[in-house]
């Protein structure tokens, strides 16, 4: 195994996130926005991406690292670098009893990157229990310690850094009178956000004029630092999510279901 930085034909891999094996329709105008958006970055804002490959030239996994100061870390700190995704693949991963060796030679690939660009340490928002992204278990196995009791944010650190904090979350709900009011915040950072606002798009434009939808791009420094969220879904000023991307039936239910709100509270009035 090897790591290497992505060329073209790993691209493909990468954009559909190891979905390579249920392409669809919608899979791929999703994968053709986050290409787009992931090969802008490396300029942009100084994103990296790390590939995994086997000796028979079979993608293993990859990994993306960021500036923290970049809106796409989701933190608020300095002179470290995020890092947002790491995948692996999950074939590789079912059908091994152990460990596979992929996950942590990426993460030493991104540690090196690190220092040779003069960053004090990598941080990351990994999860316990159940959740099957970035799985806090793996990374406190390879170095990382958890921040603060009750956090989600575990770093690695080889210098002297202050820890990331999570950012502070705003958002009150702006009405508009007669019409559903949709609040996305999302980038094209992740093919399930990619998929979902296609989803979303989609469903509001069949209720026409009833409906206002008003994206605000996570990835932008400004909406970044007014509202401190990197991916959200409100309608009417209620949260909605399923975790995965919002399916385009329960989307049309959700907001079909908002404008007989609409109508039942003008009967009242």
């Amino acid at each position: 195994m090897r790591v290497v930085d992505p060329g073209e034909e790993h691209w493909r891999y990468i954009s559909l996130c190891t979905h390579v094996d249920e392409v669809r329709p919608d899979h791929l105008l999703a994968a053709e926005m986050r290409l787009r958006w992931l090969k802008s970055q490396s300029e942009f804002c100084g994103m990296r991406t790390k590939v995994a490959v086997g000796e028979d030239g079979r993608i293993l996994g990859f990994i993306h690292m960021i500036p923290i100061g970049s809106p796409l870390s989701g933190m608020v700190g300095k002179d470290l670098m995020a890092i947002p995704c790491l995948t692996i693949n999950y074939q590789l991963v079912y059908t091994q009893k152990r460990g596979t060796g992929v996950g942590r030679a990426l993460v030493q690939a991104c540690e090196q990157e690190a220092m040779r660009r003069g960053f004090k340490g990598l941080a990351a928002y990994a999860y316990g229990g159940d959740f099957w992204f970035m799985p806090s278990a793996f990374f406190q196995k390879v170095g990382f310690a958890r921040v603060s009791e009750g956090s989600n944010i575990w770093v690695k650190k080889w210098g002297d850094a202050k820890d990331p904090v999570e950012p502070k979350v705003h958002y009150q709900h702006e009405p508009i009178s007669g019409k559903v009011v949709i609040d996305y915040f999302w980038s094209p950072f992740c093919f399930t956000v990619c998929n979902e606002i296609i989803n979303i798009r989609e469903a509001a434009s069949e209720f026409g004029d009833r409906v206002e939808l008003r994206e605000y791009r996570a990835d932008d420094p400004e909406s970044f630092a007014r509202y401190g969220m990197l991916r959200a879904l409100f309608i009417n000023g209620e949260p909605k999510g399923w975790g995965y991307e919002a399916p385009r039936e329960k989307l049309r239910e959700e907001i079909a279901k908002a404008i007989q709100n609409l109508r039942l509270a003008k009967v009242e009035d």
